[in-house]
Parts: structure tokens; C-alpha cells; sequence
């Protein structure tokens, strides 16, 4: 099943795909966040892509309660998913871009372009977390569970 993971925040959104058998999760690109026109450009691409789920990292404290952006993270995935009619997997993003960060850092990314590719990278470690939690379970990629 082909995944898009969506990294959201106010200015910049991150986005990664996974492949058809789920066992890559790679990031793609930063996209501004321009409300509407980010939407319009989401269902486009997923139509080209192949998309088949979505993905939204929801943002969270330590603690596990929902952070002051998840509302707007979570609006955007359900705009999303209602436009282009795919299931929506809300995803605890808690320490993705410290993460993606760090495995950006080891691959001896330079800073200048570490900060360029850090959205695009925490969305992929965001789909790497699902990709492992499904294989975790035993769930095929031609199923939703």
C-alpha cells in the first residue's frame, strides 16, 4: 500500500512516501503551507502518486497530551482525506524532527541543507514508525488494518 506521510506545521509541511510493499518510507519534498492551495497541490500529487493512505504526524508533549498545533494538524489531515477520499492514520509525532535530525546529522548532511530537508525527513521517520508498527503486527500492505 502506498502511504504519504505529511510532517504538518503553520509555515512548511514535510512529506515522504512509502513504497507499494511498505518497506521503505523515503522523504520527497517541503512545501510551503499555503491553506487551500497546499490542499488543491496534496490531491493532485496523490492522484499521481498512487496514494492509498495518509498519514499525519499530530504533534504531542512529553506527557502525551495533544500539543497547542495538533487542532490545525488534525483539520489539514481530514481536509485532506475528505478531498481525496483515502483513509486518514493520525500519528503521534512526538520527537520526529530531533529524530530525522539526528539520522541527518550521522549521514553527514551539512547544516545548510539539513535545515532545507528537516520536514521532509521528521515526515519520514513519522512513516517509518507506522511502516514498523504494521510489520510489528503482522498487517499485509494490501491491507488497512
Amino acid at each position: 500500500m502506498r502511504w504519504l506521510s505529511i510532517d504538518h506545521g503553520t509555515k512548511k509541511i514535510g512529506l515522504a512516501f512509502s513504497d507499494e510493499l511498505e518497506i521503505l518510507s523515503s522523504p520527497f519534498e517541503v512545501w510551503p503551507q499555503e491553506g487551500e492551495r497546499t490542499l488543491e497541490r496534496l490531491v493532485r500529487l496523490c492522484r499521481e502518486e498512487g496514494v492509498q493512505v495518509l498519514a499525519v504526524g499530530l504533534p504531542r508533549h512529553k506527557d502525551g497530551a495533544e500539543s497547542e498545533t495538533a487542532p490545525a494538524a488534525r483539520a489539514f489531515g481530514e481536509a485532506l482525506a475528505q478531498r481525496t477520499g483515502l483513509p486518514l492514520r493520525l500519528v503521534n509525532e512526538h520527537l520526529s524532527s530531533a529524530e530525522a535530525e539526528r539520522l541527518l546529522r550521522e549521514r553527514g548532511v551539512k547544516p545548510e541543507k539539513r535545515k532545507a530537508m528537516l520536514d521532509a525527513a521528521a515526515a519520514a521517520v513519522i512513516l517509518a514508525e507506522v511502516l514498523e508498527e504494521r510489520r510489528a503486527r503482522g498487517v499485509a500492505a494490501d491491507r488497512l488494518d
